[in-house]
């Protein structure tokens, strides 16, 4: 028997690709071109209920997704959002997010709440003709997916790696740039300033939203947060994370996580205390 929520999301006709344990359907609404929903197979209504074979396909899927959607779209970021009080079947919304109005089938499509979160109420005006259209190219692009040259070899999906970047210089540079190398997603923790005059007991030189700003401007970033707090757990378990790059002082002392550890040696003779002593 079809379940309320897949009912509700058009299943089986929105369906793009079903994978073991999930569904990846198009959102009937289109928050944003490419809105998604990602339907768990299995009768559980609470997130921690998954079992851990589901949770392990979830990262797959999520990188899958992601892959699609950077290369058809080339998307901003993407909101994932869990509402199950209404549809209580484990699901999430998967909305890509634009800075910039993106085409499709010669028309442009607007963000029209970026950078404030989406409303999922308030969608695209889309006649059936770029329902399908963007459905078939979705289903032919995840068919695909296997094929794509441009992401083979890389050992892992998504990494996370953080810091204050208090005057970015080079080291900082040099870990973005090994860390992109080993994986296909790479999200960037940057402190906040309540973060670091609480953990150096000062304020940086560099306000954090300019900080956060250069992170984001960097070619081999993929995603930039906030890093509020030490909880690296958190970090992982919110954006499946598959491994954390540090560097090499931290072996023996980073909180422990449940994904790979990367550790990287610091460029020598550079730092940003070794810059700010020289200011």
């Amino acid at each position: 028997m079809l379940n309320a929520t897949l009912s509700k999301f058009g299943y089986p006709e929105s369906l793009i690709k079903t994978y073991d344990y999930w569904h990846v359907l198009l959102r009937p609404g289109q928050v944003t071109l490419g809105s998604l929903v990602l339907v768990c197979k299995e009768d559980v209504f609470q997130y921690s209920d998954i079992s851990d074979e589901a949770a392990k396909e979830q990262k797959q899927v999520v990188a899958d997704i992601e892959r699609v959607l950077k290369k058809r779209f080339n998307f901003s970021k993407i909101n994932y959002l869990m509402l199950m009080m209404v549809d209580p079947i484990v699901h999430f919304h998967v909305i890509p997010r634009y800075e910039h109005p993106v085409s499709f089938c010669e028309k442009q499509f607007e963000d029209k709440h970026w950078p404030k979160p989406p409303v999922l109420g308030d969608v695209l005006e889309l006649d059936d003709v770029y329902i399908n259209e963007l459905r078939s190219t979705l289903k032919a692009d995840f068919a695909l997916i296997n094929d794509d040259a441009i992401e083979v070899g890389k050992k892992y999906r998504r990494m996370y790696t953080s810091g204050c970047f208090d005057i970015f210089h080079q080291g900082h540079l040099n870990i973005l740039k090994k860390t992109k190398a080993l994986c296909d997603y790479l999200i960037v923790g940057v402190s906040t300033d309540e973060l670091i005059e609480k953990s150096k007991g000062r304020p940086p030189l560099i306000p954090f939203e300019e900080r956060i700003s250069i992170l984001e401007s960097n070619r081999f970033v993929d995603e930039v947060i906030p890093q509020i707090d030490k909880n690296k757990q958190k970090v992982v378990d919110e954006y499946n994370i598959d491994a954390i790059s540090v560097g090499s002082d931290w072996k023996g002392k980073y909180p422990s996580v449940t994904c790979d550890m990367v550790y990287f040696d610091y460029t020598p003779n550079v730092s940003s205390t070794v810059l700010k002593r020289k200011l």
